[in-house]
């Protein structure tokens, strides 16, 4: 089984879409692209893995024992509604850390088992259980620009590191399912390499897009992916993975202070941050219409305040600069 058929289940799970037919039948019920293409999910998932020579390694979580409200809430979802179809459930990132800011927003994985996909209609059923605790994420940041990363059993023996690096285990925690459990992991240079290239390919376009200043979503998700930057280069060197937090003082002492500054003052955005849905926004949320959504999901998220703009428009050039010095990096010095 391909690393492409593992990512077309992923792109099913997240919105059931295959196609612009696809696309237009949500518009009429979010849930019939995912019943239209359950039955292709389930013979891509009937291929069998491919038995490669890789490295084991034991994973080990702790179980979540914070108090956040949205954690909670999700926790008890999931173990009324998808209790037989997970072999875990994890928050990550500064969900996962109990580091919560006002930029937070929800960090998830879940890992799906081979259950799920004993049956079309079963993976129909887990898919649009899975959309729907997705208004969870929404409910704790309206601005949620993913929903969850999304494993599958299979893949364990053939880990995909450069989806969700096997070091971020260590500051998960597991809402529901495994603790401990165990992976195989075979990434090869050429694979790390075409992952960061396709990753920064998506976020040049989405810095120099012009709505990205113009409506808060897209500027949240034009930031993040920015700030996601250092840790995405520097797996390339630590194919396990780096902790995000951790990837900006280690991305720093390889730059000059001139290069790095701007992933500083993207910080300090991020840091300052103080966003207010308006209420149309908050009520389109809870409709959760595929249709309204698409015509006015960024442009209700509201318009970005003039000073901000600026000074966005005012960091693209030396954004772009880092990004195109990081490509330059890896395809020279690594």
């Amino acid at each position: 089984m391909s690393r492409s058929s593992f990512d077309n289940i992923r792109k099913y799970f997240k919105t059931g879409c295959f196609s612009g037919v696809d696309r237009l039948l949500s518009f009429i019920d979010f849930r019939i692209p995912y019943l239209k293409n359950s039955k292709k999910i389930f013979h891509y998932y009937q291929i069998t893995v491919e038995n490669k020579q890789a490295a084991k390694m034991d994973i080990q979580t702790e179980e979540y024992h914070f108090n956040n409200s949205y954690a909670l809430e999700m926790k008890h979802f999931l173990e009324i509604n998808l209790k037989n179809n997970l072999s875990g459930a994890y928050t990550h990132g500064s969900l996962g850390t109990d580091e919560i800011i006002n930029y937070s927003d929800f960090d998830g994985l879940v890992i799906l088992n081979n259950y799920t996909f004993r049956s079309a209609s079963e993976i129909f059923k887990t898919a649009v259980a899975l959309r729907k605790s997705e208004r969870i994420m929404r409910k704790m940041d309206p601005l949620q620009h993913h929903g969850w990363f999304i494993i599958t059993e299979k893949e364990l023996e053939d880990y995909p590191s450069d989806y969700f690096p096997p070091l971020l285990y260590k500051h998960v925690k597991c809402l529901t399912g495994k603790n401990n459990f165990s992976i195989k992991r075979n990434l090869t240079e050429v694979e790390s390499k075409k992952h960061f290239s396709g990753f920064c390919k998506h976020l040049i376009q989405n810095i120099q897009k012009n709505t990205a200043t113009t409506n808060y979503y897209d500027i949240k998700s034009m930031l993040s992916g920015f700030m996601l930057l250092p840790a995405i280069y520097l797996q390339l060197k630590h194919p396990e993975g780096v902790f995000k937090k951790d990837s900006f003082d280690l991305l720093r002492k390889e730059l000059s202070e001139t290069d790095y500054k701007v992933m500083d003052d993207i910080s300090q955005i991020r840091n300052d941050w103080n966003y207010t849905p308006p209420n149309r926004y908050r009520m389109l949320l809870k409709v959760d219409n595929a249709l309204l959504n698409h015509y006015f999901h960024k442009k209700w998220s509201g318009v970005v305040e003039t000073s901000l703009a600026k000074t966005i428009d005012t960091l693209k050039p030396e954004m772009l600069r880092l990004v195109n010095t990081l490509l330059s990096k890896a395809e020279n010095e690594l």
